[in-house]
Parts: C-alpha cells; structure tokens; sequence
C-alpha cells in the first residue's frame, strides 16, 4: 500500500482551507522532570530530584496541538474548572496561530477541577502517574448550551473529531446530538471512543478504538488479523459507519471501509517504541484531516500510522510536523 507523492502534495495544500473542531475532555499534562540517587528510607520508593518541568495540554487538548502542529485552523469545546489549572490550559490553547478566542468554547465549572495528569520522569522512564480529577457528567443546561454554540459554528468546519476520555463532557446523549448535526450539515465526524460509551456513536463516520478497547466492548480478545476484521465489519454494522479503524499497539493499525467492504492491515513504521501516550491522539488527528482534504480512508490510514509511528518514539503526548511526516514517509518507502 502506497500513495503517490502528488496526492499527498495537493492534500497539504487543501489543509490550509480546511478546519476542525474538536469537541472532548480537555485535560492538562505535567511532566516532572528529575534523577534517583537514593531510595526513600520511609518507604521502598525511589525519591526524585525533579530538576525541569513542563505543563502542556492533553486529553482533546493534545487533539489540538496535533492539528496545529500541521497548520490546521482548529476549534475547541470543552470543560475545565474554575481555577488556575482552568487558566493554564485557555493560555495553552491560544498560544499557538491556528487556534483563536472565537474559535475557543470551555464550560467553566465551579464544581469540578481542571484535570491535572503529573507524570514523574527519571532517567527516561516513567516513575509514576498523579491524577487529579472529579469526575461528573455536565448538566442537562450545560450540554443545551454546548448544542447552542455548536449550532451557531458548526458551518464553519470540515471536519469534527469527538475526544472522548470518560471524564464526564462527552455524554450518550450529548455525542448522538453532535454526530446528528454533522449529519445533517454532511460534516465527516470521527471519534475516539470510551468503552462506556461506544456504541453511543452511531452514525459516527469513522471511530479508532485500540484493540483492547474493541475487545472489550465485544466481550472478546482480538488478537488476529482475521478477529481484527470481523471486528471491525460488526462494530461499522451496529454504528452505521462508513468505515472503522483499530489500532493495534506495535502491530500498527487495520481499517475496514464498508462502501467496497475492504479490509487493509498497515504495520507500523515506529524503529522504537519509546512511549505510547497520546498516540492514539495522534491517528486520530491525522486520519480526519487527510480524509477531510481528499484523501481515501487508506491514504489517511498509510499518514496516521506513520506518524504515530514518530511520536511514540518522543517521551510524554508529542506530536509530529508537516517536515518530519513527509521524511518518515520517505524513509519507509511509503511514496510511489
């Protein structure tokens, strides 16, 4: 499977017409940088001399950077609280050029905090994760607003990608609404789904679960190509979908497209798999874009996985560029 460099030329120039909203559980992400020299003597724990830190946007935040990272204008709906954290992220998703106030729609609630993921990183490796959150689903009020503003921009994308962490945002009845407008206004929606809430997605273009997640909502393993695709043609079936992707860890990813009921299994181009978050970040964003400015379902599949195959050799939810998709592509002889 390869595309032909021409296409994925006309496609680049398309993405400066295009924009996507990205609709989700925004989160914020710290990381805490240090070495280990001692072991705690309170406890058989390593104690960390964090020396650097960077806070940075993740959950459907990271969606955003991925977008903007190719020059994509980009919108956001989303949820945070009311307090610094909340702050913090409105800071970060202004900072880059392809994303604006206009464009920019967050719940604040006085109830719930901001999300705050702390990773500890030594020597490399992950020493721990520290999660603050409170999770609640938003009020009846809350997801008629979102539907409100949503209604009055929707003309304005080509695209809509639903960023789904269970953290409360993205309700059944919210996400079937959303998909409905798209519908209705011919928008290509995508989503990267919960398992709490995947078959909530119906009439979903397409939606990128990883195989755990797939097995899981099917209450079986799916370990084989052949699972894979059975999988994937009964999950579009249920949603009513135009096609349906796994992602499957080293393994790359496989997609099934119902117009043509074709199968295409795409291994991974990553040398190293140095850390996996926000990959599926990653796949998703770059699936819909290439999708919405022309590309076939295969073409977009060949692009996602080549750059998760970038990203998870970076430490923490990175993203990839225009420049160093086009030389990965090059070097795995992806072009024809």
């Amino acid at each position: 499977m390869k595309i032909s460099f021409e296409k994925y030329s006309n496609a680049l120039k398309n993405l400066d017409k295009i924009k996507i909203l990205v609709i989700g559980d925004l989160i914020l992400d710290e990381y805490l940088f240090g070495e280990v020299h001692r072991i705690s003597p309170e406890a058989p724990v390593p104690i960390v001399l964090v020396n650097n830190s960077n806070t940075t946007l993740g959950g459907a935040g990271n969606v955003v950077k991925n977008l903007s990272a190719f020059q994509v204008h980009t919108g956001m709906m989303g949820r945070i609280g009311e307090d610094e954290k909340g702050k913090k992220a409105f800071e970060l998703l202004l900072k880059s050029e392809y994303t604006d106030e206009s464009s920019i729609f967050l719940l604040r609630d006085k109830t719930i905090p901001t999300i705050l993921k702390t990773r500890i990183i030594a020597a490399h490796q992950q020493v721990c994760r520290v999660d603050h959150e409170k999770i609640e689903n938003i009020s009846n009020e809350d997801e008629t607003l979102v539907l409100k503003v949503l209604q009055k921009t929707i003309d304005k994308y080509q695209g809509i990608i639903l960023s789904d962490y269970d953290k409360g945002f993205l309700t059944p009845s919210l996400i079937q609404k959303i998909i409905e407008l798209a519908s209705k206004k011919n928008i290509f929606i995508s989503a990267d789904p919960q398992v709490s809430h995947f078959f909530a997605y119906r009439g979903i273009s397409v939606m990128t679960p990883n195989h755990h997640e797939a097995g899981k909502a099917l209450g079986r393993k799916l370990i084989s190509e052949r699972e894979i695709e059975l999988a994937n043609e009964e999950i579009c079936e249920r949603l009513g979908s135009e096609s349906m992707m796994i992602t499957r860890g080293d393994k790359g990813l496989s997609i099934f497209t119902k117009k043509d009921s074709k199968h295409a299994h795409i291994p991974t181009v990553a040398k190293e798999v140095f850390d996996v978050t926000g990959a599926g970040d990653t796949v998703i964003s770059l699936y819909t874009l290439f999708k919405v400015s022309g590309l076939s379902e295969v073409e977009s599949s060949l692009l996602a996985n080549a750059g998760a195959g970038i990203v998870v050799e970076k430490l923490g939810a990175e993203t990839t560029s225009r420049d160093e998709l086009i030389k990965s592509i090059k070097q795995v002889g992806i072009f024809e």
